[in-house]
């Protein structure tokens, strides 16, 4: 791949990135402050059960705390991505550093559809608790 170009996709990302994460602070900042009220989950609301995002910004919150088994625990999804975005980060700046022709990260996407996975099976599992036996994890 064209060095150039691989140097310009990166910082597009990451503008894109930053915004994304100032938007959502501005959010939650909001909401915090009660100016916004929160969204609700369809999901939630149509199924009366979780999605596999629902927890995610009490997640996030506990984990700007520093509270990271309660962050695990509201949703591992938060603490998972980051690990996740540190990966590719990692990985694309030696990339660009090595200047090579060659792809430090995994092209096919492998530790994403894991992450996936085991978001989904999450979800599906913190579901199958709270129908069979009433335990509300975000309760």
């Amino acid at each position: 791949m064209n060095h150039r170009k691989l140097i310009k996709e990166y910082c597009i990302i990451h503008i894109v990135c930053i915004l994304a994460i100032l938007m959502t602070a501005g959010y939650l900042l909001l909401q915090q402050k009660k100016l916004l009220s929160p969204i609700p989950c369809v999901f939630l609301e149509l199924t009366h059960l979780y999605c596999p995002g629902c927890g995610g910004t009490r997640a996030v919150i506990a984990l700007l705390h520093g509270n990271i088994l309660q962050s695990l625990r509201f949703n591992p999804a938060v603490f998972l991505g980051i690990i996740v975005i540190l990966y590719y980060e990692v990985c694309a700046i030696i990339t660009i550093i090595k200047n090579n022709g060659r792809c430090y990260y995994n092209k096919y996407g492998i530790p994403l559809y894991v992450y996936l996975v085991i978001i989904v099976i999450f979800a599906i599992v913190r579901d199958i608790i709270l129908v069979r036996y009433g335990i509300d994890w975000l309760a």
